[in-house]
């Protein structure tokens, strides 16, 4: 008698963002082509793994892959037509929308663990992150291919692209952060993503991106807590993990302080 052997597959290893190789006097549109399909190839390598694995590597590169498609459709936007980049706007924006409870969950489920926070409470999240998770589904891809049609003709040097679109984008960060109320986590959350929109800008553009990284992280992490807190509301959490957050809090803000005047010191 003879039996069928049965394989199993596993997804690769999760992808992290692979800027593209742009051949030398790459032009501003064939830039965008290559960043976005760039942004794709992350996407559709990790879609599986978000789906299948229990590694929370998978859905936090496949929504780096689609947040980064996002920045670089906004950045190019002026070279492609509206009908089609609002279209592909819209369906990265479907595809993303019910990824971030499930990464809230990952995030707060190893923040948790961070600390050795009660295993009572350290269950109760586990058990809000399956949750989260059953409710994923695969991501159509198809729908966020820019064809020919959604081009413009109009097109200048990748140079020319650059020093016209960086210095306005940093401009309305730093103003952004200029007067900033630190308590206020929303608006910690809107200069999180003006910093994000300028980083990913910088590193598809060739522009300086060091400081614009360290600061992103720090803005990120503060986002994370204010994102638990609101998830532990009804966890029932010890006045202990309350405190962790808010030192927590207190040292980040500090820090994303001082990398602010970093930044803008540069200029």
């Amino acid at each position: 008698m003879r039996f069928a052997v049965i394989t199993m597959t596993r997804p690769a290893a999760p992808r992290k963002w692979r800027a593209p190789q742009l051949r030398a006097g790459a032009d501003a549109r064939q830039a965008a082509a290559s960043i976005l399909d760039a942004a794709l190839a992350q996407v559709r390598s990790n879609a599986p793994g978000a789906l299948e694995s229990a590694d929370p590597e998978y859905l936090h590169q496949l929504r780096v892959g689609l947040r980064r498609y996002r920045s670089a459709l906004r950045v190019f936007r002026k070279l492609l037509r509206k009908g089609p980049r609002r279209q592909l706007a819209s369906a990265a924006r479907a595809a993303m929308r019910p990824l971030g409870q499930a990464r809230d969950w990952d995030v707060l489920v190893a923040g948790l663990e961070r600390i050795k926070a009660p295993r009572v409470l350290v269950q109760r999240a586990r058990t809000r992150r399956s949750a989260a998770h059953e409710l994923l589904r695969p991501i159509d891809t198809g729908g966020l291919e820019p064809g020919p049609a959604a081009w413009k003709k109009k097109n200048e040097s990748l140079e020319r692209f650059a020093a016209r679109v960086l210095p306005r984008l940093r401009r309305k960060t730093l103003q952004r952060a200029h007067g900033l109320d630190w308590t206020d986590a929303g608006q910690r959350h809107r200069l999180r993503i003006h910093v994000k929109r300028l980083r990913y800008a910088a590193d598809f553009l060739g522009g300086r991106t060091q400081a614009l990284e360290a600061l992103q992280e720090t803005l990120g992490e503060l986002n994370d807590l204010a994102v638990a807190r609101r998830l532990l509301r009804d966890l029932r959490p010890p006045q202990s993990v309350a405190r962790r957050l808010a030192a927590g809090e207190r040292r980040l803000v500090a820090l994303a302080r001082r990398q602010v005047a970093a930044l803008e010191a540069e200029d």
